[in-house]
């Protein structure tokens, strides 16, 4: 009786071994995070495409840029000037910016679309550039393709006196 169970516990074996390996496995390929470099395909969220969209500003990927707004996308500058999407791209590609930081990042959820607030800091040339940073608001649209960027307003925030 006892070298049946033996011969059992050894037959069961390999394939308690390979059960294991096969959880481990998986275990660890399901903790990777996030991507490293993360990109558009699979970004986790409306933060991460707003940053995504000022670093294919920054490296003047305009067509990475065209592709992320809306057909009729509409933004407002700091100076109030309300642009379209060709303007809107065409008043971007005039600033020079050396760096980007996003701060303050607040998501709130609109139905299927989520606006995106934050704090911009630039060190840019030509007409986005701001001291104090710019207060911005972003509305993304989800569709079946993925997120696109419909509307973004960016106010100047006055330096403290």
């Amino acid at each position: 009786m006892q070298s049946l169970s033996k011969s059992k516990i050894k037959a069961v074996f390999p394939l308690c071994f390979l059960v294991s390996f096969v959880v481990l496995f998986c275990f660890l390929v399901g903790c990777t995070g996030e991507p490293k470099h993360p990109i558009y395909k699979n970004a986790t969220g409306s933060e991460q495409y707003e940053r995504l969209l000022w670093e294919s500003i920054q490296k003047k990927d305009w067509t990475t840029v065209e592709r992320q707004l809306s057909a009729t996308f509409i933004g407002v500058n700091a100076q109030g000037q309300m642009f379209d999407r060709a303007s809107w791209i065409d008043f971007l590609k005039s600033a020079q910016i050396a760096q980007f930081s996003l701060g303050e990042v607040q998501v709130q959820p609109e139905g299927p679309d989520m606006k995106v607030t934050y704090i911009l800091n630039l060190q840019a040339g030509g007409p986005v550039s701001a001291s104090s940073g710019l207060r911005v608001v972003s509305v993304w649209q989800q569709l079946k393709k993925g997120w696109i960027l419909s509307a973004t307003s960016m106010t100047p925030i006055q330096g403290a006196k």
